[in-house]
């Protein structure tokens, strides 16, 4: 494990048995953010950067590594902050979704939650990420799709519907 940063802080490489190395010494989370105009369910996504791990320019989650303090609202809820900008008052956590990579070394948090508002962020992004809009959910099937995040994508959806 390769660890940067400062104490305590998730920050480094993880290598797992199979070989595949992942970000985050305590796994990884992201934030997901749902805003509802009329009948139609809007998404938040960061066009990933070419220059970070996996950035192919597609569309994902804002995220990042998990610190050792922190839970994984919380890990979402900073990393978020630090790449796009504050998530808008009055969130609500709809729920988590985890995929488990490697049981007891390493998953990954989605955070899905509901807001009220839906902010423009472009003048908040951080270098990690290109651009940040509010996708349609029946626009996701014509962007391409960081594959982790397409993978899981159904199951979010059906954490935001149960929500409403």
């Amino acid at each position: 494990m390769t660890t940067l940063g400062r104490p305590g802080s998730g920050d480094g490489w993880v290598t797992l048995d199979s070989g595949r190395v992942v970000w985050g010494r305590f796994g990884a989370a992201g934030m997901l953010l749902c805003h509802r105009e009329g009948d139609t369910d809007r998404i938040l996504l960061a066009r990933r950067a070419h220059w970070v791990h996996g950035g192919n320019g597609e569309w994902s989650v804002p995220g990042g590594a998990i610190d050792e303090h922190e839970d994984p609202v919380e890990a979402a809820l900073r990393e978020f902050d630090e790449e796009i900008g504050a998530v808008p008052p009055g969130w609500r956590l709809a729920g988590i979704h985890e995929v488990v990579v490697q049981p007891g070394l390493w998953s990954y948090h989605t955070c899905c939650a509901l807001v009220d508002d839906r902010p423009h962020y472009d003048a908040t992004l951080s270098p990690e990420n290109d651009e940040a809009a509010w996708w349609a959910v029946d626009e996701l099937h014509d962007i391409p799709l960081f594959r982790p995040f397409a993978e899981a994508l159904p199951s979010l959806l059906e954490i935001l519907a149960r929500a409403r």
